[in-house]
């Protein structure tokens, strides 16, 4: 669980806390969800880093027993003029180009690295293996490059763009 990068002061790092999930809440939020964790603040020693560093360490977790999601998008805020609009678009046989060239329109090009975030922005599809298990159908995306080819202008695209991702 992390703070919200945006409710941050500039120039602080989000602070994080390891939760631990069990049973029923498996899966009750995705990355990008603000949520509410109720739960019991554990602590667990660390022998690893104990010897490490020569003095007791402790690692802190919570425990989880209930996650409430605070804010979801919602079906109920799009108008129907909207539904109309993105019905219209989804017929336009050049949308996968247009959807590509408007991903980061300040950088020139990269059009390989725009489907990537484009595809990985939309999602993918979850399967399921022979109703045994649920595989997720997120799509993740590594940018690899020289320094200044745009990619923290691409990741800070996606972050103003989609607050709800990661």
């Amino acid at each position: 669980m992390q703070e919200t990068p945006g409710k941050v002061e500039a120039g602080r790092v989000p602070r994080q806390k390891e939760v631990i999930v069990m049973n029923d809440l498996v899966d009750t939020a995705k990355p990008g969800d603000e949520v509410w964790v109720i739960g019991t603040y554990t602590v667990r020693f660390d022998a690893t880093l104990n010897a490490k560093n020569s003095f007791p360490v402790f690692h802190t977790y919570i425990l989880a027993n209930n996650i409430k999601k605070i804010s979801e998008m919602e079906a109920a805020d799009i108008t129907q003029d909207e539904v109309t609009q993105i019905l219209a678009m989804g017929k336009d046989p050049l949308i996968v180009k247009k959807i590509i060239k408007s991903v980061c329109p300040s950088i020139w090009g990269h059009d390989t690295c725009k489907e990537a975030i484009a595809l990985s922005v939309f999602g993918g599809q979850q399967k399921f293996n022979e109703g045994k298990h649920r595989m997720r159908g997120d799509i993740n995306v590594m940018l690899l490059g020289d320094p200044g080819l745009g990619k923290s202008q691409f990741l800070k695209w996606v972050s103003d763009t989609f607050p709800k991702c990661v």
